[in-house]
């Protein structure tokens, strides 16, 4: 999805909402960031992805149906198919070199049951929570500014899996590749060379939940 798809999916939600013409500006208001910043992207072709899907998450609209290539009429919701999770929208994890959180607020964000079945079905909803990525450590495979799934319920790596955490340690929340060293110690990886690996206790980090999937920042 580019840019001007998913602001004409938004432009159709608003025009039914309001049944009047929506502008340009009439969306940058209603996803609270500026004109120039709503001009900037549509130039470079960037979609606001945090602006996005906390719009989404405001108005109870099914986020893959704005950001991946369906027809505006799939806005129109089937409750019974309509699934919810919890998305942090003040929290940031970072793959980088840290970011500190302090607020615990939520929206619930929609998304349908193809979605949730990629995440591993709706039974497991109840354990996966959405929160934003900062920082370019773990890029290729997620991008700055990208929102991440987790399951909350998995918070034992396995070893020589390798596989994505977020975990809470001194230096702020992280989200790495997961390692257990010989001597039983963590391991954090990350995906981008031009950060060095570390290596901490397993008392000195708290493992928050297991990755599970990214709506990629475009």
């Amino acid at each position: 999805m580019n840019f001007n798809g998913a602001i004409e999916k938004i432009r159709f939600h608003m025009q039914q909402k309001y049944n009047k013409k929506i502008f340009d500006s009439d969306i940058a208001k209603e996803l609270d960031i500026s004109k120039e910043h709503f001009s900037r992207s549509k130039k470079s072709n960037s979609i606001p992805l945090r602006a996005i899907v906390e719009f989404c998450a405001k108005e109870g609209i099914i986020i893959n149906y704005i950001l991946f290539d369906q027809s505006p009429d799939s806005l129109v919701k089937s409750t019974d198919k309509l699934l919810t999770i919890k998305y942090f929208k003040q929290i940031n994890t970072s793959a980088g070199w840290g970011a500190i959180n302090h607020s615990e607020e939520y929206e619930l964000l929609t998304i349908d049951e193809e979605l949730a079945n990629t995440l591993g079905g709706k039974q497991r909803l109840k354990s996966i929570e959405a929160i934003n990525v900062l920082g370019d450590s773990m890029e290729p495979i997620i991008k700055d500014g990208s929102i991440l799934f987790i399951d909350r319920s998995q918070t034992i790596p396995i070893k020589d899996k390798n596989e994505i955490y977020v975990l809470q340690t001194p230096g702020g929340t992280l989200v790495k590749k997961l390692n257990i060293t010989a001597n039983g110690k963590l391991k954090l990886i990350s995906e981008n060379s031009d950060y060095n690996t570390e290596i901490l206790n397993f008392n000195e980090v708290e493992i928050l939940g297991k990755a599970l999937g990214i709506i990629q920042s475009f």
